[in-house]
């Protein structure tokens, strides 16, 4: 087999890997994009796309889903597998990315009928169950990343690969955690994620009680919060976890979240925890925003308000920020992961942001919470180690991590260790 890295290679973003079979099979996982200032990236040098027999969907971030779009348009025309869940977010997902572009004139280079396209060339895959397609079995399972989120178990030419995508092996009040089963071990092939491989996450309960206490602590001053949250996944957990808020200060949410929301509630997947935690929050006791008349309504008291985007990007969050910036009592909550040049990471990093096109210094307080749906060093190292693969590609990851992780495997693994670039192929 051969394995060529067209996106996710010492990077994270634009997530697309082909595997060509001896018998001259084509198939892809991943087909994500990157965004970049002004613009997007997509994956690299795919030629021939609808040549490819089939694409294996992995999960709905747009770093892994968001280029599905453009290959339709590029006659795509294998089945794309991927979960019932999966299915349902990323068609919300990918609508609203390419109305985002358009507003912003990016040229995305597809229309509203390749998304059209993408739905209908999409087959729904069922958790632990094999499937054959073409000269290979495959069988999805539960990534504990986000709700839908899977590993791509492969079997091909007497070989086992396994593509873990984003994964999490500590449970969340929202996604329970991938396990480890004996299919997973002594895999031939294993390619996995890397984004923390050169650090450690701090350990959730203890983080849950830190932020539950410095929104108390905000409150009690007569402050106001904010947090920021990812559409899918962030803005669920974090509904959950303010049902712990003994508090009567009004909690709104705004933006996309509200349908990804939705969708998750109406799935009824068993690795998705505390629905109905989450069902009481988010149909009673939370109060939904939908329009600027609502957000200047919510801002006139004291509110804590959950709002997309995550990285302070654009969206609603923005306008909130706004009126909330300028008061030392205030608090903005990031949740997660903020990329280099976003938003969010200049105001971690630097106390400032960009509003309606002004730099603009922050005086309220502002804190870091590292909850994340992915894997930390410790943890994946342990996970790589039981697999016990006889060749390992690290990838997902910048190269501190990628390359953390190849001093780390060639140490300690006996197995052959990849950190491929952009347009790099391998015959395993």
């Amino acid at each position: 087999m051969d394995l060529i890295f067209h996106g996710g290679a010492s990077e994270v973003g634009r997530s697309c890997i082909e595997l060509r079979t001896d018998k001259g099979n084509k198939y892809l996982f991943d087909v994500g994009i990157k965004f970049k200032p002004g613009g997007l990236l997509f994956p690299e040098n795919v030629r021939d796309i609808k040549e490819f027999d089939g694409v294996f969907l992995s999960h709905a971030h747009l770093d892994h889903s968001g280029g599905l779009p453009l290959f339709e348009h590029r006659n795509l025309e294998g089945p794309i597998f991927c979960t019932r869940q999966t299915f349902g977010i990323t068609k919300i997902l990918l609508k609203d990315s390419f109305k985002i572009h358009r507003i912003k004139n990016f040229h995305v280079a597809y229309n509203n009928t390749d998304l059209k396209k993408v739905r209908d060339d999409t087959r729904l895959v069922s958790f632990d169950k094999w499937y054959r397609h073409k000269d290979l079995r495959f069988k999805y399972l539960n990534a504990g990343h986000i709700p839908g989120s899977a590993m791509i178990l492969v079997e091909v030419e007497n070989k086992r690969l396994l593509y873990t995508a984003d994964f999490n092996t500590k449970k969340t009040p929202l996604m329970f955690n991938t396990v480890m089963s004996n299919e997973r071990k002594n895999v031939d092939v294993l390619i996995t994620e890397s984004t923390y491989g050169y650090r450690d996450l701090p350990d959730r309960p203890d983080l849950i009680k830190k932020f539950l206490k410095k929104i108390k602590e905000t409150l009690d001053r007569g402050g106001s919060v904010l947090i920021p949250v990812f559409a899918l996944g962030r803005a669920q957990e974090t509904l959950i976890l303010l049902n712990e808020l003994d508090s009567d200060v009004p909690i709104y949410l705004d933006g996309m979240a509200k349908q990804i929301t939705r969708k998750i509630l109406a799935n009824k997947s068993k690795f998705v925890d505390n629905k109905e935690i989450l069902r009481k929050m988010f149909y009673e006791r939370v109060k939904w925003v939908s329009s600027e008349r609502k957000r200047k309504h919510a801002l006139k008291k004291q509110g804590i308000y959950v709002s997309t985007s995550g990285m302070l990007q654009g969206g609603p969050v923005l306008n909130y920020l706004k009126e909330l910036w300028h008061n030392e009592k205030n608090l903005v909550c990031l949740m997660g992961f903020q990329a280099k040049n976003s938003n969010g990471r200049h105001l971690l990093e630097e106390g400032y942001v960009y509003l309606d096109g002004w730099k603009t210094e922050v005086k309220c307080e502002v804190e870091k919470f590292d909850f994340s749906g992915h894997v930390g060093r410790e943890d994946l190292q342990k996970y790589v180690t039981e697999i016990n693969p006889k060749h390992v590609i690290f990838q997902h990851g910048d190269e501190e991590s990628v390359n953390a992780l190849k001093d780390w495997a060639e140490q300690n693994l006996d197995a052959k260790v990849y950190v491929p670039r952009i347009n790099d192929k391998y015959s395993l």
